[in-house]
């Protein structure tokens, strides 16, 4: 009798461990915890991702296009599980467009798709399409017959849909042309903007070309308008139409290079922006002389998650105007530095000598002075109020930079397209997609030679094996015994 009570007991306690087990898988799957031990943030999400995750109350669907044997596939993978850990929105589905023909067809005739390696985002009944092309970088190098990926951008692209859908409308920015103005439509390496107008629109924004001539105002469908380096003298009836806009709630980013005469640097005084006809210095900080990287940044949206180094070329300083007495503080445009030279460096006024150099009685400061250390770049905020009605005035945002090159088609290095976009994401107050910058790709390569692979082969063929027998054969032996 004492020998069944003793059974019967190790059953129910058998029993009772496996129900204790199964309690904690059924906790630990609605209430898993990931944790990074490995030291790498490749699939690490941003701040900013987070945020707009934790902001999103409608269900989003996305349908990854992709066969398992791509490039992209667990990139892919590990990305979505991130997203999927951190919002319980996120429902994906995987589709193998080269073995589920049946679900891809369906699924390409409701989506419109025309091709595959693709993923698509769908809130409702709106949705947005992601090509492989905006998920990573391609470099093709000498010698070498297929390019290969060399930065991983999907969270920009991800985060950048997702938006854009939870948004409902997508804004409008304008390039203004007609004065010498960089372009989005050229593909010149020194004059073209193609490479950053195709980043804007990845960032889930429409782009246009805007020509003042002959119009009455700045379009009501513009979210914003950019300014990219004019070369000619505008008229005073296009500055008239640039500043009634911006003082409408509107959005201007302009980047002006040195030594050009544009005429909008009376109407950027009027809103508190100092420009000096000079050529910015820093011998701490350049690599040819002629260009100037930025490390020093200010806090600010626009530039306190920059955390890479931007290049400019030939750039001029671009600084706060000191108020004049009895300016209104209500009407004060709000002018806040967004990065700073080195102390070290100077602004030069003699640009037509061969050898820049310190020269304090021709009109050259230097960026060691505490109260004026040398900015290349401010932003400027105006009218922002709260009315009676509660009703919230949206405020006018004006960012200014000291040069246009730093985003042409062959200066996108470093930070320079990061900048850009937090500039742009800042004026249409789109504060979750600023500063998402693209994951390197680091290869991972284990270089042996013949007498490391030959070592390698009788270890793990001859050696553990035969440990695995002699250790066999002394228990047999001890046994035996």
């Amino acid at each position: 009798m004492k020998r069944i009570l003793t059974n019967i007991n190790s059953v129910f306690a058998v029993l009772l461990a496996f129900v204790l087990v199964q309690m904690i898988c059924f906790v630990a799957a609605r209430n898993h915890i990931r944790v990074n031990l490995s030291g790498r943030t490749y699939y690490e999400l941003s701040d900013k991702t987070l945020k707009l995750l934790e902001g999103l109350e409608q269900e989003v669907t996305v349908t990854v296009f992709f066969q398992e044997e791509h490039a992209l596939y667990h990139d892919i993978e590990n990305l979505l599980e991130e997203y999927q850990y951190h919002s319980r929105n996120i429902r994906v589905e995987w589709v193998d467009p080269t073995r589920d023909m049946a679900r891809t067809e369906q699924l390409a005739n409701k989506y419109g798709l025309t091709e595959a390696q693709v993923v698509v985002f769908d809130i409702g009944d709106r949705s947005k399409v992601v090509k492989q092309g905006e998920l990573a970088d391609l470099v093709k190098e000498k010698g070498q017959k297929e390019a290969k990926f060399v930065a991983f951008k999907g969270e920009q692209a991800f985060s950048s849909a997702i938006y854009g859908l939870k948004q409902g409308e997508t804004p409008k920015v304008y390039f203004l042309v007609g004065h010498g103005e960089k372009r989005v439509s050229e593909f010149d390496p020194m004059k073209g903007y193609s490479r950053i107008g195709t980043a804007v629109l990845r960032d889930n924004l429409e782009i246009d070309e805007l020509m003042l001539s002959g119009e009455k105002q700045i379009p009501e469908d513009a979210a914003a308008l950019v300014i990219a380096g004019p070369e000619k003298m505008m008229s005073s009836i296009e500055i008239e139409m640039i500043e009634d806009y911006l003082s409408r709630s509107g959005r201007v980013l302009v980047m002006l290079d040195a030594l050009k005469e544009t005429d909008l640097e009376p109407m950027l005084r009027r809103w508190g922006v100092a420009l000096r006809n000079d050529i910015v210095v820093d011998p701490e900080n350049t690599l040819r002389g002629s260009d100037v990287h930025v490390r020093r940044y200010n806090t600010h949206p626009i530039s306190m998650e920059m955390d890479s180094i931007v290049q400019f070329i030939l750039p001029r300083s671009v600084m706060p105007l000191a108020a004049e007495d009895g300016t209104v503080a209500e009407d004060r445009p709000m002018v806040v530095p967004l990065f700073f030279t080195s102390e070290k460096s100077w602004s030069e006024t003699q640009v037509e000598e061969s050898t820049a150099k310190f020269d304090a009685g021709t009109g050259d400061f230097r960026g060691d002075d505490p109260n004026h250390p040398i900015s290349l770049g401010v932003a400027v905020e105006r009218g922002a109020t709260q009315t009676m009605l509660d009703v919230q005035i949206k405020p006018s945002r004006l960012v200014v930079l000291g040069d246009s090159d730093f985003v042409s088609n062959g200066s996108m290095v470093g930070g320079n397209q990061d900048l850009f976009m937090s500039a742009l994401n800042w004026l249409l107050e789109r504060e979750e997609l600023m500063a998402i910058a693209p994951k390197m790709i680091e290869e991972v390569k284990l270089s042996l030679s013949r007498k490391q692979l030959s070592q390698l082969f009788w270890i793990n063929v001859a050696g553990i094996p035969s440990v695995a027998m002699v250790m066999g054969l002394l228990v047999w032996v001890r046994r035996r015994k």
